[in-house]
This record gives structure tokens, sequence and C-alpha cells, in this order.
């Protein structure tokens, strides 16, 4: 695939082991230029040095996905640096450690969060960075892309938002299976108001992934814990972030050009809608 000097925006891509970085890298790979949205900011020179190792060039923006101007602003620093926007990958997400002193050291809670017992804080907050900022960030990149004629979204939802987070889950929460059972219809509208534009809006839906959340989950598990939740998956292991982003880097290529307002399901066999 030849991508040549194309631009893609990918928020939550400073971290590490997360999904959104694994995507940052593999649209490096496949010869894009990368614009990291993140409030992560310790994991901005990695992100870089890795993206330059594919010969490709990375701006890394503080930016509060849950704050329209700051995604206005991510938008046109992108285009002021690049010229461009080809991409928007919306990896931003999670149903805890969202705030970026978590995400530097942050555990699952100890209690799951339900729809039922949720405060409201953590309803705005869990729903805002899940569903909110996708809105944000999709407004805020739309122009430029109906201007360069055309364009490529990809939402992260959940397998969570297919089918509901179970009420004792600590991975998932109520207000998370909400929130991205939303993706998945702003996914489905967008794309039947950008199709006249060239601009195609697809989702995934990873299950359980050893991300750096995952792999946090599942350090806390004893054996027995953890072969249980492996022998729940039909394919009989969780996924890695690699597996989610190579769906996504397709979808924000050329190869995939008929697609839109579908959602790729990415669960090792867990759920199939």
């Amino acid at each position: 695939m030849d991508t040549g000097s194309r631009v893609a925006i990918v928020t939550g891509a400073a971290k590490p082991g997360s999904m959104g970085h694994a995507v940052a890298l593999g649209l490096a790979r496949e010869g894009m230029n990368v614009v990291v949205a993140d409030l992560y900011e310790p994991g901005f020179a990695q992100v870089e040095r890795a993206v330059a190792e594919f010969g490709r060039q990375c701006l890394c923006v503080r930016a509060d996905v849950m704050d329209p101007q700051d995604m206005n602003a991510v938008a046109e620093q992108a285009v002021a640096c690049f010229g461009r926007v080809d991409a928007l990958v919306n990896a931003a997400g999670g149903s805890w450690a969202i705030r970026p002193e978590d995400v530097a050291d942050g555990s699952p809670p100890e209690l799951a969060i339900t729809a039922v017992n949720c405060t409201d804080e953590q309803w705005r907050s869990i729903v805002g960075v899940n569903l909110d900022a996708v809105f944000y960030a999709c407004r805020a990149v739309v122009p430029h892309m109906i201007r360069g004629n055309g364009g490529r979204i990809v939402n992260f939802s959940s397998m969570a938002g297919r089918k509901g987070g179970h009420p004792g889950s600590v991975i998932s929460s109520g207000p998370y299976a909400v929130a991205k059972a939303g993706v998945i219809g702003l996914t489905k509208q967008l794309a039947l108001e950008l199709a006249p534009y060239g601009i195609t809006v697809n989702a995934v839906a990873p299950g359980i992934i050893a991300s750096w959340r995952g792999q946090k989950v599942l350090s806390g598990l004893d054996e027995r814990q953890r072969q249980a939740m492996a022998a729940g998956v039909p394919m009989r292991r969780v996924g890695q972030p690699e597996e989610v982003s190579e769906i996504v880097v397709a979808l924000c290529t050329d190869e995939l050009t008929y697609v839109t307002g579908a959602v790729f399901d990415i669960n090792g066999g867990m759920y199939s809608a």
C-alpha cells in the first residue's frame, strides 16, 4: 500500500501498549504522517521516535479530547503542519484510568461501575471520553476532509457496545457500554451524511485485548482466573493491540473504499452481529 504523504490524526495514541499507539505505528508503517492528540505527555517522545523509525513524521499535540476547542485546534495544527488530514482514528477512551495521572499508573476499580450505581461524575467522564470526544473530533476534522475531497474515519466502539457490559466486570462498566453503543450509532449516521463527500466512516468493536489496561486486569488475576477468562473466548486467548490496529489501518487506506457504516467485531469469536 502506497499512502504517500497522507496524514492521520489518532487520539489516545501516546501510551505505549495502547491500541491507539499500535494504530499510530501501523499507519506510519504504511507511509502516513501521524498527529497524536493526547493528554499523556510522558509518551510523546517515545511515539515520535517510533514513528520516525518508519521514516515518517509525528506531531504530538497536548489535547483534551473532551474539549471541542482542543479538537478544533488539533485539526488546525495538523493542516498547518502537513497541509491536509486524510484519516481520523478515535482511539481515546476507556472505562477507567481516563485522567493523565491515572493513565500513568492506573489500576482497575475495586468495584464494578454499573449504569445504576455510577455517580454523576463517573457518567459524565466515561460517556464524555468515549462518545462526546468522538463527536468533537469528527466535527473538527470533517470540514478539512471535505476540502480535501475525501477521507477515512475509524471510531473505537467495543464488544460492550454490542451486547452490554457484564454488571460484575471491572474491565467494562455500564456507562462505558452505553457510550460505546452510542459510537456505533454515531458511526452509522456519519457514514450516511458523509458518503457523498467521499468520506468513509467505520467502527471497530474489540473484545478482550491485552492492551496496557487489559494487562493491568490480567496481572491482578491468579492463574485459575486467567485461564477461565481465556476459556471464555472461543479462540482460547485474549487479543493483541496489533490485531486491532491491522483492521484500523486497512480502513484508513484505499483498500476498503466501498466500505462505510460498518462495525468490525474483533473478539476471537465471543460475539458476532
